[in-house]
């Protein structure tokens, strides 16, 4: 396991943490958040390119935050792959092991058995300009595996490729990942890989974990404001008032109360009220049930999928909504749409 205590580290004005995390040895991990919130920083640390201010890395035990890179022993698939253009991609595989002094049969049924998993034998002969962008990262990825390191360490491989490409890279790291029994970290901006590659997720923001959890467990339930807007809710809005008792809220812009369930009340004052777009729900104007509104309905088509924005009687747009409308809400332009209270999020 990797323990970072009380980490922190300074980059011009920013600063970076304290940072408090673990690593479980064989889990998938991500560190997801935006540009600038120390993504980059907390790397450095980790691969020992530089030191921390304050705090300490552990790893099986040790305290490492003062250890050469060398003598760390981590994989690392850097954004740009940096395969070793005047060797061809089997001299690049073996690199790390001859760097290691990794030989025999072992490492070498080790090494054949990735470059099968991959599929890559056909490639072996030929040098890294020759090779198109998924066929560099596959390279990449054995070779970063093959030396069998603890910690797999991933700084956003796969930004450059396209969205199909990309998503069956994911599949192949992943099933690598279980395969060999790697702790991996990836590093990235890029919300849908790391749900598709984590078993858990950090999210850092403004130099601070704000989150951790599994992927289900950050989609259902972030942890304050700016983690949920990051995570992708769109409708956000300041409580103007509530009553833990009745289990209600009033909102900024709305002209009824709300009801939210007794699950979803956080233990200190709330501030702001949340719901994804895809847990709104349109139904008849008839039915009886709580959160109900009418408001004008202005369709916008998406990549398999409606997409909705939602006024009210003054035109001001009041929420954002994903799903399927019935035939008479897209005549009329009126709909009726209930924001169910269990989807109802309160943050402090």
């Amino acid at each position: 396991m990797m323990v970072l205590d009380g980490l922190e580290a300074k980059a011009g004005d920013f600063r970076l943490g304290p940072i408090d995390l673990k690593l479980p040895t064989g889990a998938s991990h991500a560190l997801l958040g935006p540009s600038g919130a120390g993504k980059s920083t907390l790397l450095k640390l980790l691969l020992g390119l530089e030191p921390p201010s304050a705090g300490e890395i552990r790893f099986r035990g040790e305290e490492i935050s003062r250890t050469p890179v060398e003598a760390r022993g981590f994989g690392y698939l850097p954004q740009h792959l940096a395969l070793f253009p005047h060797l061809d991609v089997e001299a690049n595989l073996r690199y790390g092991l001859r760097a290691r002094g990794l030989r025999g049969d072992t490492h070498e049924k080790h090494l054949q058995r990735l470059i099968d998993a991959t599929g890559i034998a056909p490639l072996l002969k030929r040098r890294p300009e020759t090779l198109s962008g998924g066929e560099r990262q596959r390279v990449a990825l054995v070779r970063a595996l093959a030396p069998r390191p603890e910690l797999l360490l991933l700084d956003e491989p796969f930004s450059a490729l396209d969205p199909a490409l990309r998503r069956e890279l994911w599949d192949l790291t992943r099933s690598l990942q279980r395969l060999e029994g790697t702790t991996m970290l990836l590093i990235t901006h890029d919300m849908e890989e790391a749900f598709a590659l984590a078993d858990r997720i950090h999210l850092i923001i403004n130099g601070k974990i704000r989150q951790e959890g599994t992927p289900a467990e950050l989609w259902e339930h972030p942890a304050d404001r700016e983690s949920a807007r990051y995570l992708g809710f769109r409708n956000i809005f300041r409580i103007q008032s509530f009553d833990r008792d009745s289990l209600r809220v009033r909102l900024e812009g709305f002209p009824e109360e709300l009801i939210v369930t007794r699950e979803n009340w956080p233990e200190t004052t709330p501030k702001w009220c949340a719901i994804r777009a895809e847990n709104l729900r349109f139904v008849q104007p008839e039915e009886n049930v709580p959160n109900r509104l009418t408001l004008r309905a202005v369709h916008r088509s998406g990549p398999g999928v409606d997409y909705w924005d939602l006024y009210d009687a003054e035109e001001k747009l009041l929420l954002e909504m994903k799903g399927k409308a019935s035939e008479e809400s897209i005549h009329t332009k009126k709909c009726t749409v209930i924001l169910p209270p269990e989807k109802l999020l309160l943050f402090f």
